[in-house]
Order: structure tokens, then C-alpha cells, then sequence
């Protein structure tokens, strides 16, 4: 098994929390994990370091994927992000993936992030 440490920008803790479940369905251990929801959040937590991956909803009050991709590409501009959203547009996904954007999963899709994070993290 692949010990990560997983960044979730996110709302809601049961969104979060079911992003972790799919990681550790694809035998990843997650021996870390941080759910962040606002800018100033998410940048003292790539402050801190050693994420090996970032998931973002894009739908929250006051913040968004696009604007939490930003932040990282700033930061942290070699660590994976994944956009994992169901309230976006195909635009939004278009420009996020021109900006950096690793991949995206639709939550209604959510298995899909099993094979998406293991296919990004085997070639990082």
C-alpha cells in the first residue's frame, strides 16, 4: 500500500470524508488528510508542505476549485490536483485543466477517483 497525504478543499466533511474512502479503496493509506475551505486555509496548509495530492470541490460560499487552484499553482504548483465537483461547467473544467488542473471526477462518479489517483500518484 501507497502511504499519502491527501489536502481536501471542501465544505462539507461528509464530502471530504467520502473523497478519503475512495483513496482508501484504491489501497492508498492516507496517513494524513486536512479538509480546508477557504483561501486563507488552503495556503497555511501548503505552507506547512507534504501534500501528495489536492481534491477540490468547486462549489463552496465564498471559494471555489478555480480560485483554490490559484492558490496552489502559486504554492504548491508540482502537486496533483483533482477537481471533484458537481456543480461545474464544461468551460470551468476546460480552463481549470488549461491552468494546470490534473484531472477531474464528477461526484456522481466518484469510483472514477480510485483509478484517477492511482494512475497520477504511480507517475509522480
Amino acid at each position: 500500500m501507497t502511504e499519502i497525504s491527501v489536502l481536501v478543499v471542501e465544505d462539507s466533511f461528509y464530502s471530504a470524508d467520502l473523497n478519503v474512502r475512495e483513496l482508501k479503496k484504491a489501497d492508498f493509506t492516507v496517513r494524513r488528510y486536512q479538509m480546508v475551505s477557504s483561501g486563507q486555509s488552503l495556503r497555511q496548509a501548503l505552507e506547512d508542505g507534504g501534500w501528495d495530492l489536492i481534491l477540490s470541490d468547486h462549489s463552496m460560499p465564498n471559494f471555489s476549485a478555480l480560485e483554490a487552484l490559484e492558490i496552489r499553482n502559486r504554492k504548491s504548483h508540482d502537486t496533483p490536483f483533482i477537481i471533484v465537483s458537481e456543480d461545474i461547467s464544461r468551460k470551468e473544467i476546460e480552463d481549470a485543466l488549461k491552468d494546470g488542473c490534473t484531472a477531474y471526477v464528477s461526484k456522481e462518479n466518484l469510483t472514477e477517483l480510485r483509478t484517477i489517483a492511482a494512475d497520477i500518484l504511480k507517475n509522480k
